[in-house]
């Protein structure tokens, strides 16, 4: 029960991580865009979840130490 309870808080740390900067982008940086019926093209969870992969994509890692390797578990 006790590495449930470790993997549920990560995942809870990942999705708010990746919401809160969805968030702070979209208020601060660049608007997600409206779509003709009134919602947004991207929901922030997304948007902060594309922006820190760009971000981590951006970095210039040595080929041992890739996080798009180490994140996809391959």
């Amino acid at each position: 029960m006790q590495r449930f309870e470790k993997l549920l808080s990560i995942v809870f740390i990942a999705f708010f991580w990746a919401y809160l900067t969805g968030l702070y982008i979209h208020k601060k940086i660049r608007r997600i865009r409206i779509l003709k019926h009134g919602r947004l093209a991207k929901s922030y969870f997304k948007y902060g979840l594309d922006y820190i992969f760009q971000w981590l994509d951006k970095l210039d890692f040595k080929e041992n130490m890739n996080p798009m390797i180490f994140l996809s578990c391959t």
